[in-house]
């Protein structure tokens, strides 16, 4: 895997190597061969995979990213009651589920429950992560993260210098955030514990890109492993720089994961910020009912055949950009 993530690392770092990896995957001949390799393994790879469950456990965000559409939500902010939250998971574990990812558009160290939340994921024998932006990750925090810890905390970080790190997460402190983080990283290894695994993460702008390598080499001994992932158009397509729509499409919706918002509303992706494409509400039906539905088959294959008529997919970059390559690394 490490050597995967590098690839991954490098092909996003650089706007030039992506290029030249997209235009090589839409060129004839090397695109065929390309497209018959790679779609053949997705499939296979989705016949093999567990269910995955993200559950929305708040829809509330301390910070306003210039990258993300969460400052212009319109749907009401709530916190999902614990009742249904564990409704979710048990029907999770029914249906085999082997880990619940706690981030849509939120902040988890701002749900009152995260702690609660993360006990009974782990008593329901499955594994728990989650993305923070670490503004919020003080002492206390540390102390009860480490004492009930989710599997995996991924920590946004998008910049190597305080100046382009707070032009993109609007609201944060660069030197708070990075101390956060390395703090918790030190206090895990002081302990002789394993968990949480940490991943810093990197979101490649035109703004930030030049930093990619100074970021990889800061978090190499704060964290236990660093990712470059690269923008997409959820918020505005500038951000992406590629004019993608002008490539081929290839399958971004996974058939086997369900993304529930704190309503109890299952969404098509973690790009619909206002649940616009609803699937199904687990008020109303297991998660189980709502996976099986003829709707969730329809979307994949459809986009497995290039011919996806939902607004939301063909307008978004993922489909053109990540998909292309991220599905190698899942």
């Amino acid at each position: 895997m490490p050597l995967l993530r590098s690839i991954k690392n490098r092909i996003v770092s650089s706007k030039a190597s992506l290029r030249l990896f997209l235009r090589a995957v839409n060129m004839p001949v090397i695109g065929n061969i390309y497209d018959f390799f790679y779609l053949r393994m997705i499939r296979k790879k989705i016949e093999n995979y567990d269910v995955m469950v993200t559950v929305e456990p708040n829809n509330i965000c301390n910070l306003k990213c210039i990258m993300c559409p969460y400052k212009d939500m319109k749907r009401k902010r709530e916190s999902m009651p614990m009742g249904l939250f564990k409704k979710i998971v048990d029907d999770a574990r029914a249906m085999g589920c082997k880990e619940i990812q706690l981030t849509q558009y939120n902040e988890p160290f701002t749900d009152k429950f995260l702690f609660e939340r993360l006990a009974y994921i782990r008593k329901k024998g499955m594994k728990s992560s989650f993305y923070s932006n670490a503004v919020l990750l003080n002492s206390d925090k540390i102390k009860r993260i480490l004492e009930n810890p989710a599997d995996l905390i991924r920590f946004s970080v998008d910049g190597s210098r305080k100046e382009t790190f707070e032009k993109i997460r609007v609201g944060a402190n660069f030197e708070k955030v990075t101390e956060n983080i390395k703090k918790l990283y030190l206090e895990r290894q002081k302990r002789g514990k394993s968990l949480p695994v940490i991943e810093v993460f990197f979101t490649a702008l035109d703004t930030n890109r030049r930093e990619a390598r100074e970021f990889m080499k800061q978090w190499k001994t704060y964290s236990d492993f660093a990712s470059i992932y690269p923008a997409d158009s959820r918020e505005s397509e500038k951000f992406v720089g590629i004019d993608y729509k002008k490539l081929k499409f290839y399958p971004c919706f996974n058939p086997k994961k369900l993304i529930v918002l704190s309503s109890g509303k299952v969404v098509l992706c973690c790009v619909d910020v206002d649940g616009k494409v609803v699937l199904g509400d687990v008020r109303k039906n297991s998660l189980k009912e709502i996976l099986n539905s003829e709707a969730y088959e329809e979307i994949y294959k459809s986009q497995l055949n290039r011919k996806c008529k939902i607004e939301m997919c063909k307008n978004c970059s993922k489909g053109y950009l990540d998909s292309a390559f991220q599905w190698w690394f899942y």
